[in-house]
């Protein structure tokens, strides 16, 4: 009569190629942290270039030097949190704080009028022309020759 207790020696039977087993596991696990490192130093790195680069566009939209991200904690990464950072130290780097709304609206105001006065100035004869035109009238001989020079194709007479 067979024994509850007994049980198929089969099932016992250690197969070789399990004992690969956990060496696979391991060269597997060596594998997976292997290219975790990889990865970690990947978005580590990216990590930092954007950081640098969102510090320098926002020292860049200040008008703050470059060189003023040496000494920006690393801690700070944000746009807003560099901002608070320079409004914060602006006085030991010798840069004014960011001026309030009306002190933006003067230099808005003072940009309009900078473009009003080069517009103004971009179609104006120097004086070099203005000299040539008068001595090109001055030395005219007849009626024709001024009004080829003032740009009159005839004259009407009566």
């Amino acid at each position: 009569m067979a024994n509850q207790y007994e049980e198929d020696e089969d099932d016992f039977e250690v197969d070789t190629s399990q004992n690969e087993a956990p060496a696979n596991l391991r060269k597997a696990l060596k594998r997976a942290e292997k290219e975790k490192k990889d990865l970690a130093e990947q978005l580590a790195s990216i990590q930092a270039d954007l950081r640098s680069r969102s510090v320098k566009d926002v020292l860049a939209t200040k008008g703050v030097p470059d060189k003023v991200a040496r000494f920006i904690p690393a801690d700070v990464s944000t746009p807003e949190q560099v901002d608070a950072w320079l409004n914060e130290n602006a006085d030991v780097f010798g840069f004014s704080k960011p001026a309030d709304a009306p002190a933006d609206e003067a230099v808005q105001a003072n940009i309009r009028s900078y473009d009003r006065i080069n517009a103004a100035t971009q179609n104006v004869n120097s004086p070099t022309r203005d000299a040539d035109l008068m001595a090109k009238l001055s030395g005219a001989k007849n009626i024709d020759e001024l009004n080829a020079i003032t740009g009159n194709p005839g004259q009407r007479r009566r």
